[in-house]
């Protein structure tokens, strides 16, 4: 997952424009009063707990302070690396280095009163898909929350700051304790759930019903990733040339658009009136067809014919009425 290098590599923060809106909230100490900071432990402001509920790694990994850039340590929690809509999580936190060094004259933009601090935005050259929270704990201290936005929705740039800010907040001085943790939408791996989940990839094609299609018989196959853990071959018997296997893959934890090599033009099928999406092209000898059962489950079948891109679709289009048949209902 591509994540920016934070405000800590030196890079200049820029004004918001005058935005200040406020979402309400406490307000922050008074800068000075309370336990005094006497060195920068970034990687502490989460618990292995909280971590594991915000969807990203633990320990994070620890960039330490340059303080001839006026750079804060840094410490980065990166994503999990099955979460689909995954980001990293950036906290820095300064010693001896002010906010007002750090920032350079930017004005502030909107606040978030979040755990007993008001946390302000400030932009960054990099653009708004990039999130930049900011709390001042005494003249010489500061905390920075940072995240991006996953895929190309700028909007959700600071949903995963505002969702670590409870956590952080709770291990500075007078902060607040931390409530329970809810991680933006796919931060987290979806976990496996559905009719499919017990499925064995095998039984979805009785041997009597391969037959006709001068397969061999069922062998598993092991996933390479998460998801799918386990599959089903049938192997052709024609040769080199001609049909391709029979491969079919059972998903418990993906978004049809996540699964892989859905390459070629979609065409919506219906079968014994269960939706299929067959994928295509007349360039192709592949031919793929998936059968969502769930929004997070599906199988998939992927042959195709090595002597006729025309005929790559032949054998789905006999398997597709048994396996809707045989997969079972949501």
């Amino acid at each position: 997952m591509r994540f920016r290098n934070s405000l800590a590599i030196g890079l200049a923060v820029l004004t918001l424009g005058g935005c200040t809106s406020t979402i309400a909230g406490t307000a922050s100490p008074v800068p000075g009063q309370g336990p005094v900071i006497t060195k920068a432990e970034p990687c502490a402001l989460l618990t292995q707990e909280q971590a594991e509920a915000l969807g990203v790694t633990y320990p994070g990994k620890e960039r330490p302070a340059d303080k001839a850039r006026k750079v804060p340590g840094t410490c980065r929690f990166s994503e999990l690396e099955d979460a689909p809509d995954g980001v990293a999580l950036e906290v820095a936190q300064s010693f001896e280095l002010s906010q007002g060094e750090y920032l350079n004259g930017a004005l502030p933009g909107e606040k978030f009163g979040i755990g007993g601090y008001t946390w302000t935005r400030y932009a960054t050259i990099l653009g708004p898909a990039y999130c930049s929270l900011i709390t001042e704990l005494d003249p010489k201290t500061f905390v920075e929350i940072t995240s991006d936005a996953p895929g190309t929705d700028e909007s959700k740039a600071c949903d995963m700051a505002k969702a670590a800010a409870p956590a952080v907040a709770s291990h500075l001085p007078n902060g607040q304790p931390s409530p329970p943790l809810t991680p933006p939408p796919g931060q987290k791996p979806i976990e496996p759930a559905g009719p499919l989940v017990s499925v064995d990839p095998c039984s979805l094609l009785k041997p009597e019903q391969v037959t006709p299609l001068n397969l061999a018989a069922a062998r598993p196959m092991n996933g390479s990733s998460r998801d799918p853990k386990n599959g089903c071959q049938w192997d052709d018997t024609d040769g080199d040339k001609g049909k391709k296997p029979l491969d079919l893959w059972v998903y418990t934890a993906t978004k049809l658009e996540d699964v892989p090599g859905l390459e070629g033009t979609p065409v919506e099928q219906v079968v014994a009136g269960k939706k299929w999406v067959v994928y295509s092209s007349p360039d192709s000898p592949i031919c793929v067809a998936m059968l969502p059962v769930t929004e997070t489950s599906s199988v998939k079948i992927d042959t195709g014919d090595l002597s006729d891109n025309a005929k790559a679709c032949e054998i789905p289009q006999a398997v597709m009425p048994l396996l809707t048949a045989n997969v079972p209902a949501a």
